[in-house]
């Protein structure tokens, strides 16, 4: 059996793309919609949600911990324990966002 289940934004803690498939992360479950991350993040409010990888946007109001990670990227501790690396491309805004 398939269940549809409805998600505002804010739930989303962070989501990850796989081809054409993006897993969200929300409270300790993973969902996956037929989406691309590029589709969701048109989709998404973009002054809580922040591309941080080809294959990664984050909720920064689920960030726990920045760490820099040399050559301009970032090491990033979600609540929820899973650890993100940020590429040197999308840290520009990640950047701006922290000062």
């Amino acid at each position: 059996a398939r269940h549809l289940y409805f998600v505002r934004a804010e739930e989303i803690e962070w989501a990850e793309g796989a081809a054409n498939y993006v897993r969200l992360h929300i409270g300790g479950r993973v969902h996956l919609v037929r989406e691309t991350l590029k589709g969701l993040a048109t989709k998404l409010p973009p002054e809580r949600f922040v591309r941080l990888h080809r294959s990664v946007i984050v909720n920064l109001d689920h960030v726990a911990r920045l760490e820099p990670h040399g050559h301009g990227e970032y090491l990033i501790t979600m609540r929820d324990g899973a650890r993100v690396t940020s590429s040197r491309t999308y840290s520009d805004r990640l950047h701006g966002l922290l000062r």
